[in-house]
């Protein structure tokens, strides 16, 4: 180790790092769960059922990070703050059948877990979890970027 590379977060800020990635992906898998379930719009219902099942690899491999760590992980979503808005507003446009509203609030729920996942990766977190939480990124990133694609083509 170099005298340039920081100090490692200690385990405990880790865990909290960590489990704070579980809930905003847990309230994504869950948003998208439930938006499939309503959905009437087969491919939309065929996409976010596949995501939604992507969300729930991602909070498993996380969790599984976090008890690697010795941390207890978190099991649920956050009942507060913008991914609880994000469920929300996705459940009011679903039931609303609002495609393009769907749309843009995936997108912008995708968006609250990037901003998530950067705030974790500033930290000084051990490289095998920065790599892992890249990876997660690099797909949260994908799937928003996707939604941009799919309310263009709706909006078009």
């Amino acid at each position: 180790m170099s005298a340039h590379e920081p100090a490692m977060m200690g385990k405990d800020q880790i865990v909290d790092t960590l489990n704070d990635l579980i809930r905003i992906v847990e309230d994504s898998h869950e948003a998208y769960r439930q938006a499939a379930e309503a959905l009437e719009d087969e491919d939309l219902k065929a996409l976010f059922n596949d995501l939604a099942a992507q969300r729930g690899a991602i909070v498993r491999e996380v969790q599984r990070l976090v008890a690697e760590q010795g941390g207890a992980p978190d099991m649920g979503g956050t009942v507060m703050g913008g991914a609880h808005r994000f469920f929300l507003e996705l459940k009011t446009n679903v039931l609303g059948h609002d495609r393009e509203a769907i749309l843009a609030e995936v997108q912008r729920g995708e968006g609250e877990c990037v901003r998530a996942y950067e705030e974790a990766l500033a930290k000084e977190l051990p490289l095998p979890i920065t790599a892992v939480a890249v990876q997660h990124l690099d797909r949260i990133r994908a799937d928003r970027d996707r939604m941009t694609l799919l309310r263009g083509g709706a909006a078009a």
